[in-house]
């Protein structure tokens, strides 16, 4: 998540959150202080949305609630953190080569000392025999620093391997933490390090970038009706649409729950429209196959929210301005696409 409060704002803010936790008898832990944080700053709209949504219903907002609310808008597989154990196998493999080259230190500076001695001894030889000796007292000494040289290049190469390894690893395992498991899409946490960058990357180099949020329409009633484990099938069949709908640079992302966004960087509002009525289109032609039957679970449509990143404007204003499209375009009837640059005098496209 991304933060800009300076110190007086972000204390301001606090002691607001916390009143809002006092207001629901909520226990004021981090993962509590974290949605209301985020509510009181529109980080999340559509956490703003669901939380204005329960207050308009006059719902208490219970302790069990503020751990759905966590588990639905915050909830992101892997951590900021190195992974557990790997701190100790890195620092061991790094460890086994500075032993590796320590030693070959100690051995060069013998073997220096070594050649010192032998050369002196060559200006003071009197005979052929002196000198036969004193050669042979170099080659053995050469040849024992040849093999030190040997172990230690073995030592070195084994340590570089490992290290190697580790690094695959641990790409693997920060690739996981901005994973989403169930649709492969990238998650929530992967969406705000990509869009910052991507939006700073627009800035910089005065290109086009979109935004598209996205929801599956119903989503909750089909889950009512057919249990979470349809529902589990009815969200992996949209992650594939969607990254089998994306190209190039376009990132797909769970955004969370049953919301979906695009980043489509390099691309103006027109393209981001088509992108978006493709992706509609190709969605509601699928169907989700029954298991045992011919009939399937019926049409799975969704509807899409899609903006242009004005230079200058926060990552928020155009998050806001993405979801609100959204929402008007489940006002409209849902299954569609609702297109602007900006908030006043909203298009709905195709």
């Amino acid at each position: 998540m991304i933060y800009t409060e300076n110190r007086e704002q972000a204390a301001r803010i606090a002691e607001s959150a916390l009143a809002e936790m006092a207001s629901e008898a909520a226990p004021p832990n981090p993962q509590n202080f974290s949605i209301w944080y985020d509510y009181l700053t529109d980080r999340n709209p559509a956490l703003v949305r669901y939380i204005n949504r329960a207050r308009e219903k006059k719902l208490k907002l219970n302790a069990q609630r503020h751990r759905d609310i966590y588990e639905k808008f915050f909830s992101v597989d892997g951590s900021d953190s190195m992974p557990e154990g790997w701190t100790e196998k890195i620092e061991a493999a790094a460890g086994r080569i500075v032993e590796a080259l320590t030693a070959a230190g100690a051995g060069t500076e013998k073997y220096g000392a070594a050649l010192a001695t032998f050369s002196g001894n060559l200006t003071t030889a009197e005979s052929k025999t002196d000198i036969a000796a004193i050669i042979a007292d170099i080659l053995r000494e050469t040849k024992g620093m040849g093999g030190e040289i040997r172990t230690l290049q073995g030592q070195i190469e084994e340590s570089h391997s490992e290290v190697s390894d580790l690094r695959r690893q641990l790409a693997a395992t920060q690739q996981e933490a901005v994973t989403d498991r169930l649709t492969g899409l990238v998650n929530r946490r992967g969406f705000d390090e990509a869009l910052t960058r991507m939006v700073d990357e627009a800035r910089t180099q005065r290109q086009p970038l979109c935004l598209i949020l996205a929801d599956i329409d119903h989503f909750k009633k089909f889950n009512d009706e057919h249990g979470h484990q349809i529902g589990d099938q009815v969200l992996r069949l949209v992650g594939r649409t969607l990254h089998d709908g994306t190209k190039g640079r376009d990132l797909a992302v769970r955004y969370g729950g049953e919301e979906f966004a695009l980043i489509l960087p390099e691309t103006p509002l027109k393209g981001a429209a088509v992108v978006a009525e493709n992706l509609r289109r190709t969605l509601e032609s699928r169907r989700l196959a029954r298991k045992g039957s011919d009939e399937g679970y019926g049409v799975i449509t969704m509807s899409f929210g899609a903006t242009e990143y004005i230079i200058g404007e926060t990552l928020e204003s155009l998050i806001s301005r993405a979801d609100k499209l959204l929402y008007r375009a489940k006002e409209k009837g849902r299954n569609r696409v609702m297109v602007s640059m900006a908030e006043p005098g909203l298009k709905q496209s195709a």
